[in-house]
């Protein structure tokens, strides 16, 4: 008799747990509107004459909803796409990170690739007095150039 698998439960990343509650939002859209196609809820609390219940604009407005909730959802995996999760291995001298076994790439290149984000390049001011400090006569002359 072969060994029974274990059940295991993995964790759902951020995008799961939107994508799920974006669909439970649209499921629960389809049941108000075959509810109401079915029901009659206009009939029920206006007063008015009950009308047949209409297949074609039922399954009319379903394929709208369905519509909505695969855009809806594609775009949210297209914006969560860009952001960056999870263990970044990075050089602690020269700031490159790991792609792979053999690839390294510079910080700024990598999240460019793999976010929104813009950089800009500044010197904080630990680094500028470093600097100034290597600029003085007697230093290494590797310092803040002068302009």
């Amino acid at each position: 008799m072969p060994a029974r698998k274990k059940l295991v439960l993995t964790v759902w990343d951020g995008f799961s747990y939107v994508a799920l509650w974006q669909g439970a939002g649209f499921f629960v859209l389809l049941l108000l509107v075959w509810f109401n196609e079915l029901v009659d809820v206009p009939a029920l609390f206006m007063g008015r004459p009950p009308a047949k219940p209409d297949l074609v604009r039922g399954c009319l407005a379903s394929a709208g909803v369905l519509t909505a909730t695969i855009v809806t959802i594609g775009h949210t995996y297209l914006q969560q796409r860009n952001i960056v999760s999870g263990m970044l291995t990075i050089c602690c001298y020269c700031h490159k990170i790991r792609i792979n076994q053999e690839v390294w790439q510079r910080i700024e290149e990598y999240i460019g690739k793999h976010s929104m984000a813009l950089f800009s390049h500044g010197v904080c001011p630990e680094c500028f007095e470093k600097a100034a400090k290597e600029d003085v006569p007697g230093g290494s002359g590797k310092g803040v150039p002068q302009s």
